[in-house]
């Protein structure tokens, strides 16, 4: 009859442990000790945040400005002094670059441009109308003829 308890006090999970039990017991960390874990620290803006303004004179001082955006910093652009074809080029350059970054373009003046990295939100009515309702500066697509 003792066998027929101890089967019972077994199925029922009163019974003595068994070999198994005690080898998941072995691998239980005990409290308090902590486990290391992978730590990436992800890039912040930290202290006085920098802004850069830049008068271009050519599209070899589009990665310069790329530099700026990938180091999360806003960068503004004045295109007035370039020629029409090296303002296109260096404006679809940096616009491929904020996108890439995740980040935004806007338009604040006639050939004036705002590039913001992911961190930061940059909101309100920022773009440029002249006196007429339409965009004062000529579309840069149209001087060089293509689209």
């Amino acid at each position: 009859m003792a066998g027929v308890w101890e089967a019972f006090l077994n199925w029922l999970g009163y019974g003595p442990e068994e070999e198994e039990g005690r080898s998941t017991a072995e691998t239980i960390v005990p409290q308090g000790t902590k486990q290391q874990g992978k730590l990436v620290s992800l890039p912040t803006a930290r202290g006085a945040m920098r802004l850069m303004v830049a008068h271009p004179q050519s599209y070899e001082q589009g990665a310069v400005l790329a530099e700026n955006l990938k180091s999360y910093r806003p960068v503004i652009v004045n295109l007035e002094k370039m020629p029409p074809e090296e303002a296109r080029r260096l404006l679809d350059f940096l616009s491929g670059a904020v996108f890439a970054l995740g980040g935004q373009v806007s338009r604040v003046g006639q050939a004036i441009f705002v590039f913001t990295p992911s961190n930061i939100d940059l909101s309100g009515d920022l773009e440029f109308k002249s006196a007429g309702g339409g965009l004062a500066w000529p579309d840069i697509y149209s001087q060089t003829g293509r689209r």
